[in-house]
């Protein structure tokens, strides 16, 4: 029985690698090996629960924002609990949602465009999709032109970006007016008259059929309908199947009502079960018998440790831990939103990934696709829905005991921040994230992750080039930057500090150290350390 071995995953955020077993031609066991390791929550530690955002944010460089947020709102959820805080103004959830919205619309575009995108161009698969050929497509350099318009839409609100400084504990440091309000529409509504209105997608899959390109009904809209149509032909609704189970947190509160856009639940037997926020609770577990972990880093994540390294151990071959919903693999992100929420907008998934709730490689870029127009819709209305003038922060101590956790929905699927906070200082703090629902190993059971499950009967006719294996794993998004890239040194270094902007007032900062361990608190090993009113609302 071959073994092929993929290492690096190329075009995904991280490091990531494969081994498969093959025989005669068919995948008969895959391991999916996540190459970081992540030791932010240990970070946290004895620290007060205010400064945990700064922390977390630095999490990742492309998932950014939604950890700051996730770990913002952790912390408010233990101050609730611990009846101290009464819950953050409603123009702080709007803008909260606006931001992370905006940043959707980012990730999908480079995800669609740069990372899955190029294995359907005609560079790559002479599908005749010139656009998306990659560094050098039309379509491709229109959408990293336009990536950058959105970022700089964010940094409107954020400050900066990546690392933006915006969500804090209580709400939101930043105060925009009707003028920064405008600006931000007003980026948001290039991209969007470039991507083209949603009304239009019945047109522009006539046009995509019959091979004609009319950018005034939207030059986006052809580059991604021409994606899916090159991908249904490429067999992607064949392969790729994953548990079929999903979950997601929910997200997007809708302005017009207290609900959320896309719903809170699981999928799984055919069926959309609605969950609470206490059944979700009760239901997450963590395995770490095949991970570089203790046994006491497992379990459930409001009384495990910490991540703690054990690179030695027999049996393991992941950085990663095993996410289980009641003990079940489950996978997440923009398929599994959409599944849970019933939304399959003009039966993309249904006509041409086999069913609208089936999961497969084709259906999951179908769903980001649809995702790119409902949070683009949904953004417009949250900016409006704004008042300039009402606060957008409330007070906020760190001095309370409590425990609390924030369900959130990354673009690549349901993360939640753990927070245990006592004397004023984080106790115990734990992050599970959308790659670890989908890349993750096996659990104690023997049960692979989504990802591995994928890949088992999947045909490879050229080990050389398993294109469709990775097209497969492209298509979950992974993002294993979820980590922390640092090694304690040795011996003196030196770091300077010079101002960012020519002539900014403040003198250099030079940092020395001697035998100084950078990662303070956290765990260490041999390896590298990679890795008007308010509402309170059932997060």
């Amino acid at each position: 029985m071959p073994e092929i071995t993929i290492n690096p995953t190329t075009r995904i955020e991280g490091h990531h690698a494969t081994t498969l077993d093959v025989e005669d031609g068919v995948v008969q066991d895959a391991k999916s090996h996540m190459e970081m390791f992540r030791g932010i929550e240990s970070v946290t530690l004895e620290r007060p629960p205010s400064a945990v955002p700064d922390i977390t944010g630095k999490v990742c460089g492309v998932c950014f924002t939604c950890h700051r947020l996730t770990s913002s709102r952790a912390v408010e959820d233990a101050a609730m609990a611990a009846g101290v805080f009464d819950g953050v103004p409603r123009n702080a959830h709007l803008l909260r949602d606006a931001m992370e919205g905006i940043f959707y619309l980012w990730n999908h575009t480079i995800h669609l465009y740069a990372l899955a995108g190029p294995d359907y161009s005609d560079a790559v698969a002479g599908t005749g999709l010139t656009r998306l050929d990659p560094m050098e497509g039309e379509g491709y350099l229109e959408a990293m032109d336009h990536q950058r318009t959105l970022m700089q839409a964010f940094a409107e609100f954020g400050g900066r970006v990546p690392n933006s400084l915006t969500y804090v504990p209580g709400g939101m440091s930043a105060n925009p007016d009707a003028s920064t309000i405008q600006s931000v529409k007003d980026h948001v509504a290039s991209v969007s008259e470039w991507i083209g209105p949603t009304d239009a997608v019945p047109e522009v899959i006539e046009n995509v059929r019959n091979g004609e390109f009319e950018p005034s009904v939207g030059a986006g809209l052809h580059d991604l309908v021409g994606l899916l149509y090159a991908a249904a032909e490429e067999g992607a609704a064949e392969y790729g199947v994953g548990p079929r189970r999903y979950y997601s947190n929910g997200v997007f509160r809708l302005p017009e009502r207290e609900e959320f856009l896309f719903k809170r639940g699981i999928y799984r037997d055919g069926s959309i079960e609605p969950q609470t926020k206490a059944e979700i609770l009760d239901a997450i577990t963590e395995s770490t018998a095949h991970s570089w972990y203790t046994d006491d880093s497992a379990g459930h994540p409001a009384s495990a440790k910490p991540p703690e390294p054990a690179p030695g151990k027999d049996g393991a071959y992941s950085w990663g831990k095993a996410p289980r919903y009641e003990g079940q693999p489950m996978e997440v992100g923009p398929l599994a939103r959409l599944v849970i929420s019933d939304i399959d907008p003009f039966d993309l998934r249904a006509e041409l990934g086999g069913a609208s709730a089936a999961s497969n490689t084709l259906n999951r870029l179908i769903a980001r696709t649809q995702e790119i127009l409902l949070v683009r819709d949904n953004v417009l209305g949250l900016l409006d829905a704004i008042e300039p003038g009402d606060p957008f922060t409330a007070e906020w101590d760190d001095d309370f005991d409590g425990q609390g956790v924030s369900l959130f929905e990354a673009s690549r699927g349901a993360l939640s921040h753990w927070a245990d906070v006592r004397n004023g200082q984080i106790n115990q703090y734990q992050i599970v994230t959308p790659t670890l629902w989908n890349m993750g190993p096996r659990d104690s059971d023997d049960t692979p992750g989504p990802l591995e499950s994928a890949l088992v009967g999947m045909e490879v006719e050229d080990v050389e080039t398993p294109l469709d294996v990775m097209r497969t794993i492209r298509s979950m998004d992974p993002c294993l930057a979820c980590s922390v890239h640092l090694q304690t040194p040795t011996g003196e270094y030196e770091t300077v500090l010079e101002p960012a902007t020519p002539g900014a007032v403040g003198k250099e900062t030079t940092n020395t150290s001697e035998d100084t361990d950078v990662m303070d608190k956290s765990a260490k090993s041999d390896a590298t350390n990679e890795s008007g009113g308010k509402i309170t609302d059932d997060r």
